[in-house]
Order: structure tokens, then sequence, then C-alpha cells
């Protein structure tokens, strides 16, 4: 069995009264990042040394539990001995390590390894000198017969200090890191809060890629949802988006019944605006493990948005003709702008472009086009002529790919 020994001890230098492993990241604890990490290195159970049962290590066992991971939080150091069982692999982190999760896990996956830096300039960010040219990067993986050893230590001691001291008695293999991720900021164990807020920017970034201003309103509505999942990932308001997104669209359906097109469509546009938000945040806040089981806003909610847009849209034109024309043309557009993000899809095909699939996605530049036309009574014609500007789009784009991949 993998089992994870975190440690929620220390206390925070920038912050009286509170322990440096309940600093806020990303709109939640390093604690809570630090549980993701040991999810993303295959641990099925993870050991919590802490002072006592806080909202924060409660919201670390309500996500340990969603992954299925076993999360327990015990108070005294010789209980550990009991939990552990000599051929499991076990684990360490340091108290309040942020590190650089991809690397740790490809370095710590595959055996035993005790993670280093080069003393200097290691010390000076905090961590734990080794010997005199090297310190400890704050994690390592180590046999389950280590932890018996802990029963021996006073009740006080430092177990992951411990457990380094025993991992290098035993000849464990030492691995250096680049001292980059220092110098970058992407391994952290006592930074101030400027260089964590910068960290946080970038990790955000890094697991939502920043849509281009090409698609003007999703560009917008996607950074508004990265900073405020800074605020409320984790939280009890964490759904409020996504909720709130799907009253919009409830709201719009009941207004369309009675018979008020263009309340409905004004709804139908919120939706719009709350639903990538709402995307982000989801993104940002979802368990490793659990990536796939979760209600996809980028998926089925989406698809099933389209289709009452397209409604929406519909109850706006005026009956001229065969009433299934009201439903064409705008179903034509939205088919046309779908045909378009597949089409672009994969960024390393030719002709492919990140900035005209964000387009193609925008529902908020294409319906802040659509309302006012509404308004005034030439919403098809608006749907035509938009319709025809994709398709056109879409040639031009078939052109420029037969033309590179032309013999």
């Amino acid at each position: 069995m993998r089992i994870a020994i975190l440690t929620a001890l220390a206390d925070d230098p920038d912050h009286k009264g509170r322990k440096r492993a309940f600093r806020s990241f990303a709109g939640r604890s390093i604690l809570s990042h630090q549980l993701d990490c040991a999810i993303d290195l295959g641990c099925e159970s993870v050991v919590c040394l802490v002072g006592g049962l806080g909202q924060d290590v409660i919201a670390c066992q309500h996500r340990a539990e969603a992954a299925g991971v076993r999360f327990q939080a015990i108070e005294d150091l010789r209980r550990l001995s009991g939990l552990v069982k000599a051929d499991d692999d076990v684990f360490v982190l340091a108290d309040g390590l942020l590190p650089a999760v991809e690397e740790a896990v490809r370095l710590l996956a595959e055996r035993p390894v005790v993670l280093t830096f080069t003393a200097d300039p290691a010390l000076g960010f905090g961590f734990e000198r080794i010997d005199g040219e090297r310190a400890w990067a704050g994690m390592l993986r180590t046999r389950g017969q280590s932890v018996e050893r802990l029963s021996d230590l006073p009740p006080d001691a430092e177990a992951a200090s411990a457990l380094l001291r025993i991992a290098l008695q035993t000849g464990i293999r030492q691995t250096p890191l680049d001292p980059a991720l220092l110098a970058n900021g992407d391994w952290l164990l006592r930074a101030d809060p400027p260089t964590l807020l910068a960290r946080e920017k970038r990790w955000i970034a890094g697991r939502v890629p920043p849509v281009s201003f090409a698609a003007p309103g999703l560009a917008t509505a996607e950074r508004i949802g990265s900073r405020l999942a800074r605020d409320i990932v984790g939280t009890r308001f964490e759904r409020i988006p996504l909720l709130a997104a799907v009253a919009a669209g409830v709201l719009a359906a009941l207004m369309a019944t009675l018979g008020k097109p263009l309340v409905a469509l004004s709804l139908g546009t919120a939706m719009a605006v709350l639903l990538p938000i709402a995307g982000i945040i989801q993104r940002l806040g979802r368990v490793p493990r659990n990536r796939t089981k979760r209600f996809g806003v980028d998926t089925t909610l989406r698809a099933g948005a389209d289709l009452l847009l397209i409604s929406l849209i519909a109850l706006t034109i005026p009956i001229e003709g065969p009433a299934w024309l009201r439903l064409f043309v705008p179903a034509i557009l939205f088919g046309l702008l779908r045909l378009g993000e597949q089409l672009t899809l994969d960024p390393d095909a030719p002709g492919s472009s990140v900035s005209l699939r964000a387009l193609y996605a925008d529902r908020i530049v294409l319906l802040a086009l659509l309302l006012p036309a509404a308004f005034f009574g030439i919403v098809q014609l608006a749907c035509a002529v938009l319709s025809l500007l994709v398709l056109g789009s879409l040639f031009v784009r078939d052109a420029g790919v037969r033309g590179l991949t032309a013999d």
C-alpha cells in the first residue's frame, strides 16, 4: 500500500496563530494541495499530523474521500507506527511544502529516493541541511519499516525530519533537483506572500491556459473565473457560479414559455457569461483522481446551453412561412460554430488556431451581436450573415490546410 505522511504543525511566520500548511493557495490550503500530490502519487491512504481538527483538515478529509483515499488526522507521533506496515511504500512531505507536482511524481513514482537541492541556495529558502553540500527538498519515499523506528522517539519529535534521518541512515539514494525550481519559485517551503501569489498565478495559468482576447467575451469571463477561484475554490461557495448559470437557464426557459422571448434571451446571455466562469472554477477545484466523474461544464452542460440558446433565438424570429424555418437558421449557425471548434481542436494539426477555436466557442460575443438584432427584429438576418461568415472562415482555413500539406 502507498501511504503519504503529511504534517500541519509549523507556525506561519507571516500570520500569527495560523499554521504554515493552512496558508491559502488558489483557494485551498497548501495541505490540500499536498493531498492532491499524494493522490497523484497513487497513495491509498494519507496520515496527517495536526494539532487539532479544524476546518482545513476537515476539508482535506472530504476531498480525500471524494477521491477514494483514506484520510486520518492524528496528534500523537507514536500512532504512526500502528498505521503503517513494514512493506508499505511511504511518501513524506515536509510541513508547508508546495512542490512542482509533475516533477515530484516523475522522480518518486518508481523507487525509494530522497529529493535534494544544492545547499546553496536551498538553505536561504528554508530547506533543511543534510550535509555540507546538500539540503533536503522536503519530499522522500521510503519503506514502511522506517516508520516503526519513530516509536523510539519522543512524542514531540518532528516526523518528517526524523524520517529523513532514518532514510539516509538506511542508504536510500539521493536525487538532486534542478536549482531552477527554486529560482523560478516552483518549489516553495517558506515563501513570503508575494512569492506565493506569483506561484499561484503561474499555477492557475498552467492548469487553465488563458484564452486569447481574439475571443473577448470568453477571455474576460475566464479571467474573472480564475480570479474568483482564488477566493471560493474549496469553500461552500464553489458551486455558486454553476448553480447561478443553471438558474439563469431555467429562468430563460420559463420566460420563453410565458411569451417573453427578449427577456428569455437576455437571461440566456447571462447564462452564457456564467458558464465559462463556472467551468474555470470547476477545473481548478477538481479532485485529481476524480477528474471525469463530476458534472462537466465544458461538455454536457455547454451542449444543453447551446440547444436552449437555439430555441430562445428562434422564438425571437417573427413567424413568416414554415415554423421550422425559425429553428433552422440559428441551428445552422450553432452547428457551424461547433464544427469550427472541432476542426481546430488539435493545436498541432495544420491550419489549426487556438485563437480561432476560442472565437468559435465565444457565445458571449455571439449573443452580444444577436441580442440587439432580436430587439430590432432582424435576428434571422443576423444569424444568416454570421453563418456565412463562419462558413467562409472554414473554407479559408481549409484552403490554408491544403496549401500547407500540398506536395
